[in-house]
């Protein structure tokens, strides 16, 4: 099992994927409009009484 998930592991983490997840969240190149503000939001057991707007 365990050469099993070290193949998976290394494969994933390969340079190229570790650089496009990178450009996918928009970190570099920084990219703000990656992720919608709707997603950015906290979700409802963390808000405050007041609705976040």
């Amino acid at each position: 099992m365990a050469r099993i998930a070290c193949k998976a592991y290394l494969k994933a983490m390969s340079p190229w994927n570790i650089v496009s997840a990178f450009k996918k969240t928009g970190v570099f190149p920084l990219n703000k409009q990656a992720i919608p503000d709707v997603q950015l939001m906290p979700c409802e057991a963390f808000r405050d009484e007041i609705p976040v707007l």
